[in-house]
């Protein structure tokens, strides 16, 4: 799981950063939020955030100097900064000093979405991590497709993409998977639903032996180009339930009926989009629904039998067998709580039955209850209790 640390000295600008970031990242863990450099760079020594976003003109240290002691520090941050109109300066300032990124404020949602996106897959790519896409094909094929699909490879691309992949792409079928239907005014798909949608078909496809790629295109539409085996059948019906769980309206799909060599991919997408049906089996919302509520109970126990051990998301969704980013989503609609609000209050009740009932270290008390470091335990159920753990020890031994 990736954290990070808001600055700002305006706290309303903190609590909407919060906001974005919770609704659009929930598998981000946010470590705090900080008024100015100083506050934050006593957090970051606590515990080390993958990045931060912060403003540049603050008391005290401001974001370029805080910048410069993360970099002394050679610690691995990466950091986003905000500034307003009329301050380029400082922001050319911020590349030399090595930030990852800068906005000026006011920034637009859109654009703060875009820019943690990036730079959480600089991390992810740092890090070593590879995506299901990365394994299905290499960049240059998926690109080549995309090409051909529209009628946008020359002659020499088409060569050249034929020469490098040999016989892997001799023919190819092509899968439309339409999420609006044929309403035109259909509601975008978030960001965040979509690349996890994507992996999920992408991964799909890998462990069931297949050579292919999905993408979205156009509007809510999605296309799968795969080399073709005997049956294709039960790959569309797993694409198909994957989507359920995403989608609780009825979508079109059509698949291409005959195989297609590469450079007629054109022609097999209009084969699809002539031979394309609508899934809106009602009983089958009932049966997504039914398994939904499953999920959500046995992620509800495993929360209560592990929150007091570094449970992650990644942990839980390995134990449910689904994708951390649908099941982020999915908490939050069925319980209207995210995950790390709900093992926070889990952690914070345990610590409490714990400060009243015992008499051991404060320290020993976090370390008891889940968290590792006993500042961050402090400020955390601080803020959810709006007392320190002593104070709320001496209180509830007066009581």
């Amino acid at each position: 799981m990736l954290t990070t640390l808001l600055i700002d000295d305006e706290p309303l600008t903190t609590q909407a950063l919060r906001k974005i970031l919770e609704t659009h990242f929930p598998t981000i863990e946010i470590l705090g939020e900080a008024t100015n450099g100083l506050k934050a760079w006593e957090i970051i020594q606590n515990r080390v955030p993958d990045f931060i976003i912060s403003d540049i003109r603050m008391p005290n240290l401001d974001g370029l100097e805080l910048l410069d002691k993360v970099r002394n520090a050679e610690l691995p941050i990466k950091v986003i900064l905000l500034t307003a109109y009329g301050e380029f300066e400082y922001a050319r300032q911020a590349l030399k000093l090595g930030a990852s990124g800068y906005l000026l404020k006011p920034y637009i949602q859109s654009e703060l979405i875009k820019e943690v996106f990036r730079v959480t897959k600089e991390i992810e790519a740092e890090n070593g991590y590879k995506s299901i896409l990365s394994k299905a094909i290499p960049l240059f094929e998926e690109n080549a497709l995309k090409k051909l699909l529209v009628g946008k490879l020359d002659s020499n691309g088409l060569n050249e993409f034929l020469e490098m992949t040999e016989s892997r792409w001799e023919f190819c079928m092509v899968s439309v998977f339409q999420l609006g239907g044929s309403n035109l005014k259909a509601e975008e798909i978030e960001e965040v639903i979509k690349i996890s949608i994507i992996e999920e078909i992408n991964s799909h496809l890998l462990y069931s032996g297949y050579q292919g790629i999905s993408f979205f295109r156009k509007l809510n539409e999605i296309i799968l180009i795969h080399a073709p085996k005997e049956t294709d059948t039960h790959l569309i019906q797993g694409c198909i339930r994957i989507l359920m769980n995403y989608i609780h309206k009825p979508f079109q799909v059509g698949s291409s009926r005959s195989k297609y060599p590469p450079q007629q991919l054109s022609e097999a997408y209009e084969d699809a989009q002539q031979h394309s049906t609508t899934i809106q089996d009602l009983t089958i919302t009932k049966n997504t629904t039914d398994h939904q509520g499953a999920l959500i109970d046995k992620a509800v126990e495993f929360c209560k039998r592990y929150y007091t051990t570094d449970i992650n998301l990644q942990k839980i969704a390995d134990h449910l067998d689904i994708n951390k980013y649908h099941f982020c989503n999915l908490f939050k609609d069925q319980l209207h709580v995210t995950f790390w609000d709900y093992v926070t209050n889990l952690r914070i009740d345990h610590a409490k039955n714990l400060l009243q009932s015992s008499e051991e270290r404060v320290s020993s008390i976090a370390i008891q209850s889940g968290y590792i470091n006993s500042s961050h335990f402090g400020k955390v159920f601080k803020e959810i209790t709006g007392i320190t753990p002593a104070e709320y020890r001496r209180q509830a031994k007066t009581s």
